[in-house]
This record gives C-alpha cells, structure tokens and sequence, in this order.
C-alpha cells in the first residue's frame, strides 16, 4: 500500500498555525523572564544575612497590606534606601519619613514569623541625654493627616514604637514644612511575590509556580530541538538521495555500464577474500597432517584385504557350481 501523502494546509490555515506559534512562543518568553527574575530576587533575598532583597543600597519590599494607603498599597514594590539601625545613632531620622523595620507576623499556622513592616515616623523618643532610643510610627491609611499626628505619644493614633536598631531601610524625604517626596516603587507587581513569599508555604509555592515550569519549558524545547535536528539530518539524507537520482538519470549508457563493472568488480573482490580468510581460519597443524595422511595410505590396505578375501570366496563358489552338474549327471546313468 503506498503511503499516505501530508495533507497541505491552505493559507488561512497554515496562517493561523503561525499565529499561534508566535503566541505560544511569547507566552514561554514572558514566563521564562518572569521565573528568572522571580528566582533571582528570592536567591538575592535569601543570601541576604537580614533576609532582605537588596541590591547596592537599593531594598525591594513587597507591600502585603493597605495600611500606608494611599501612599502605596498592597501588591505594590517599594524601593528604599538601606539603612543600618544597628551602627546608626539614629540622630539622621526625620519625622515623616516611612521607615521598613523589623517586625513579627502571625502565620495561618498560629506560629510568629519574622517580618518586615513599612511605616511613617509621627514622633522621636529621646532619653534624658537626647541619645534617640526609638520612634513612633503609623500608617497613612487612618482618619486624619498623618501631619496632625506629630508629637502625639498617646496612642491615640495607634502608634507602634519600634527601636533604632530594627529599622532597616528609610523611603522618601520630608523638607521642612512637612511636604513629603515618595520614593521609587512599582506599582502592582509584588502581588505574586507575596504569595510565593508566604513564610508558611512559600517553598511550595516557589516550586509549584517558578522551579517547575522551568523544568517543563527545558524539557519540551530540548524535546523540539532533538526533532529539528532529526528532522533536518532525514531532509539532508533524502536531498542526497534526490541529488544521486538525478545523476543517474543524466549518465549516458557507457557510463553507466562502467559503473556496474566496477560495483561487479568490487563485489567480486569481497566474495575471493572471503574463501582466503576461511583458508586462514581452518589451517591444521603439521603433526595432526601428518597423522591424516598416515591414516589415508592404511585404509586403502585394509580395503585390498578386503578384495582379496571376496576373490577367494568367488573362485570357491565357481568350483562348487562346476562339481553340481556331475553329480547331477551319475545321478541320471544310475537311473538309466
């Protein structure tokens, strides 16, 4: 049965069967950058001492709350200023400037996890030599400005008093009329981080979301590799088969027949070295020639014996057949 010819495509199919290439080869683009970048920051942030994604003096945080909103919300990036609390004396803090400290969270398991949260500073403590021993702070997201909270050290506007030595990075600036200038950030692009940021089940997530569908993606362009390269060794292979047709079909007879005496004479050449290596392989030994020749002169003897004892024999049995018809003959003149 011959075999069955590809179907052509027509042009509004075989159009869309390149569109859809293009798009599949994007989407794998766009997914593969983002899984670097993503795998990047988590190694950065990860051999990070404080555990912090810092590059230079640049810190990236992932908003996961609305309480500085709306300054900057949740699933956004803010990039501040490191800031070491622990060598610092704290005299450099201005108040309206959002810090990133240090803090604690609560995860869905009931267990503490460390955190960091990003607030404004409302009001600076001092001791009684005016050494700085911590600041207060709060979020924007309340009622009233955050300048009519300055000073308050009551509570009354749900401050959180956090220590020098735990602030980690400072964002934005504030002149001297209280007028704020926000810092660099990026606008909604940390809600996946958070999530394969989770302190619970962030490995899992990290793995689900970013290690596997790098894997997957390796494997199928090595896979569709491989079959290029299949694919274009056969195309090479049947081109050179074209390629001698077409030689043939343009030689003229005399050349032809030329060709098959040599393709004859070469065969011819294999097949009279063939009988040489079986020569070769079946040599027998000088002594062992010897005894077979030996062997051969014997057995002709044994057959001349042989013949001999058959003469005898034959010429006993002309004898007797010649006594018979004497005997045979007294027997009848008796009986005359």
């Amino acid at each position: 049965m011959a075999a069955k010819q590809k179907k052509e495509l027509t042009p509004t199919q075989q159009m869309v069967k390149t569109v859809l290439n293009w798009v599949v080869n994007i989407l794998c683009i766009i997914l593969i950058i983002f899984a670097l970048v993503v795998a990047i920051f988590t190694i950065i942030r990860a051999a990070n001492p404080d555990n912090i994604t810092r590059v230079g003096d640049d810190c990236y945080f992932n908003v996961a709350s609305n309480s500085m909103k709306p300054v900057f919300s949740k699933s956004d990036v803010i990039i501040a200023k490191a800031y070491n609390g622990k060598e610092s004396d704290g005299k450099d803090l201005k108040v309206g400037v959002v810090i990133t400290f240090k803090s604690s969270i609560r995860g869905s398991d009931g267990k503490l996890y460390e955190a960091f949260n990003s607030h404004r500073i409302i009001h600076i403590n001092l001791d009684e030599n005016d050494n700085v021993v911590s600041v207060n702070t709060r979020g924007d997201n309340q009622k009233g400005a955050w300048q009519d909270a300055i000073g308050t050290n009551d509570g009354s506007w749900d401050p959180t008093s956090v220590a020098v030595k735990d602030i980690v990075a400072t964002w934005g600036s504030v002149d001297e009329n209280l007028n704020f200038t926000t810092g660099k950030m990026l606008k909604g692009v940390g809600g996946l981080a958070n999530f394969v940021q989770d302190p619970v089940s962030g490995k899992t997530r990290f793995f689900c979301i970013v290690v596997l569908p790098l894997i997957l993606l390796f494997v199928i362009y090595a896979f569709i590799l491989v079959r290029t390269l299949i694919i274009a060794k056969l195309d090479k292979e049947r081109k050179v088969m074209g390629e001698t047709a077409i030689s043939l079909d343009t030689m003229t007879e005399e050349e032809k027949q030329l060709l098959m005496q040599q393709l004859l004479a070469a065969n011819g050449g294999e097949q009279s070295a063939a009988p040489q290596d079986n020569a070769a392989t079946t040599d027998v030994p000088a002594e062992d020639a010897v005894q077979t020749e030996q062997t051969e002169v014997a057995e002709p003897r044994e057959d001349t014996d042989i013949t001999e004892t058959s003469s005898e024999d034959t010429a006993q049995s002309e004898q007797t057949e010649a006594a018979e018809p004497q005997e045979d003959a007294k027997s009848d003149g008796s009986a005359e």
